[in-house]
């Protein structure tokens, strides 16, 4: 007695395409999950980038004036903010005593302050000169610069 042929052709080729369909689902579904997560992090990275580099674009400070006291001991720097922000600010003040008999420059002194200003807010900042006290004719250099790396620059001479 003969016993009859199970043909099995036909059960490979399904198995090995499903085994290949799961393979591929799977990594297409870790491909997906990487890549949602990598622009999540880039769309809130681009969106806090543009909200600081707004609040550069809006910070605006100035300058207003410069003068000293009369014994030369203290430096007044008047620092107007109109931008929209509260910035916090360094000033720097470099003083250059100029010798009139020898028409060069030969003693420096440096000095600086830190603050910060509310928006839309005039400012008197003293700085102590007591130390070198400011001569007639010294200049004065002044540059007020921002935490957003934004600079104000004043020339003054002391009279």
């Amino acid at each position: 007695m003969k016993m009859p042929r199970i043909k099995k052709r036909g059960l490979s080729p399904v198995i090995a395409t499903i085994i290949l369909s799961a393979v591929v689902i799977a990594i297409g579904g870790a491909i997906w999950s990487y890549s949602q997560g990598a622009s999540t992090v880039i769309a809130n990275s681009y969106v806090n980038d543009t909200l600081e580099l707004l609040n550069e674009v809006t910070e605006r400070f100035a300058v207003e004036h410069v003068s000293n006291n009369t014994e030369g001991s203290i430096l007044h720097v008047w620092v107007y903010n109109y931008g929209e922000v509260d910035i916090v600010i360094d000033v720097y003040a470099n003083a250059t005593h100029f010798n009139e008999t020898t028409s060069t420059f030969n003693s420096t002194f440096s000095a600086n302050y830190t603050t910060s200003i509310t928006a839309g807010i005039l400012v008197l900042i003293e700085i102590d000169f007591s130390s070198y006290n400011l001569f007639p004719s010294d200049e004065v250099a002044v540059k007020v610069h921002s935490r957003r790396q934004n600079n104000a620059y004043y020339k003054y001479y002391v009279r």
